[in-house]
């Protein structure tokens, strides 16, 4: 009995020692667990990213019509601010597929994207003809003063698919702080509105420009641009689709360029106009270009 009595004891011993000394790492016992590493930033869940919000804009222009819009101010003070201009027939629903990739971008710009007059929810002045679209470049010379009025932005993009792109080519030259412009689907003279003269004005400004290949409508006035662009960005898409909408339903990686184009105009500054007017084709010979030698007839 004593030597049962006296085993057991011993056991219950080496068990309490066992206990009290747990192994270490590295010692014949099992190593701790590591110690969880710090996330990363890209492994912080893109909820976090919180988006610029969205706010009611109206406003109204010289000749009455009264507009209304989405207005989307940048945390950033002074942020440059992005206009954003559809095509005829359209609304600002166009170009919102370029608004949810900016309002959550790692720059932030300010954003108004209007609906033109008779369009969406603006209004054409009271006594205005239905259907008139001459007066259109008002309501991009409106949205600008409304957004240097609200948002006091260093500078102003401007970006327009089809008449869009030609209304927002009339209107930078006379704005002082547009330093960029986005030409998509732009036409010779969609509606009567002529693009060329008024974006050789401006035709020092980086320009991005963008349009399908078969598009009857824009082949021209791409090509066009492309020749007449100081500082110019081209993508041609397959296919003929017309207009942002349209184009980018066939061709998603429209927005992802104009995105990127856009980011990449966010530090530019507004520069000293002066006027550039060069009609396509009509470019100035490079010095030196056809002549020959020995002279002859001038």
């Amino acid at each position: 009995m004593k030597r049962l009595t006296s085993f057991a004891l011993a056991a219950l011993a080496l068990a309490a020692g066992c206990d009290a000394n747990p192994p270490k790492p590295g010692a014949g016992g099992s190593a701790a667990p590591p110690a969880a590493a710090a996330p990363s930033a890209a492994d912080v869940p893109s909820i976090m990213i919180v988006p610029t919000p969205g706010r009611p804009a109206t406003f109204s222009t010289a000749d009455g019509a009264a507009l209304s819009g989405e207005l989307f101010v940048s945390p950033e003070p002074n942020a440059p601010a992005l206009i954003l201009v559809h095509r005829l027939n359209g609304d600002r629903a166009e170009l919102e597929p370029l608004v949810r990739r900016l309002v959550v971008a790692p720059k932030r710009f300010t954003i108004l994207s209007l609906d033109l007059r008779g369009h969406g929810a603006s209004k054409a002045p009271p006594k205005a003809k239905a259907g008139d679209t001459q007066a259109l470049a008002r309501d991009v010379e409106a949205a600008v003063a409304h957004v240097i009025e609200a948002t006091e932005p260093r500078a102003v993009v401007l970006v327009g698919t089809s008449i869009g792109a030609a209304l927002s080519s009339q209107v930078a030259f006379g704005a002082s702080k547009v330093t960029a412009l986005a030409l998509v689907s732009p036409g010779e003279s969609i509606a009567g509105h002529p693009l060329y003269k008024p974006y050789s004005e401006v035709r020092n400004l980086p320009t991005f420009v963008a349009g399908a290949k078969d598009d009857t409508v824009s082949k021209a006035a791409v090509d066009a641009l492309e020749k007449m662009a100081m500082k110019g960005t081209v993508k041609r898409y397959e296919g003929s689709r017309h207009s942002a909408q349209f184009l980018g339903e066939e061709h998603p990686e429209l927005w992802g360029d104009l995105e990127s184009w856009v980011l990449g105009v966010f530090s530019e500054l507004p520069a000293e106009r002066k006027s550039l007017y060069l009609a396509p084709g009509k470019e100035p010979k490079k010095p030196g270009a056809g002549s020959k030698k020995g002279g002859g007839p001038g």
